[in-house]
């Protein structure tokens, strides 16, 4: 599982540190150096899990119908842009340039943990993230109502 946020700051090549939770929870998932990143089909971040992972969310695309809009747009989006990172021996990433330009990835970033991926965000997108939902009054309301029959 994936937990907590980790703030980093890219280098000038696109590199940056790979917290050393996610790391240990990739190891659970068979490599602790190695795990794909691609674009977010709905956030301006970029989203990353284990190779099996993927796989997996591959295997589910690959049995829906190609036919259909959103499924052919999906693989455009993410199967295209999909990346094996490997940690270095510093325990960095290189994020490639194109990736980073979709994130917004500039120079602060912030990786979260979301229990089944980690998603890798511009500090300044995830802040403005954060403002527009505790300024969402309505919003708020409808995810308590739909929250507290859970106990969450």
């Amino acid at each position: 599982m994936f937990s907590g946020l980790h703030n980093n700051v890219l280098d000038e090549k696109g590199r940056l540190a790979f917290p050393a939770p996610f790391r240990s929870a990739l190891q659970e998932g068979g490599n602790a150096d190695r795990f794909i990143v691609t674009l977010s089909f709905f956030e301006p971040c970029l989203v990353a899990t284990t190779e099996e992972e993927f796989e997996k969310t591959a295997e589910r695309i690959r049995s829906l119908p190609p036919s259909n809009p959103a499924v052919a747009e999906f693989k455009r989006v993410v199967i295209a842009s999909a990346t094996l990172l490997t940690v270095d021996k510093a325990g960095r990433v290189n994020v490639p340039k194109e990736l980073r330009d979709y994130a917004g990835l500039e120079r602060d970033a912030v990786w979260a943990g979301v229990i089944d991926k980690i998603e890798l965000w511009s500090k300044q997108r995830w802040d403005e993230r954060n403002q527009k939902r505790l300024s969402d009054k309505a919003f708020l309301d409808e995810a308590r109502a739909f929250f507290e029959p859970h106990g969450i």
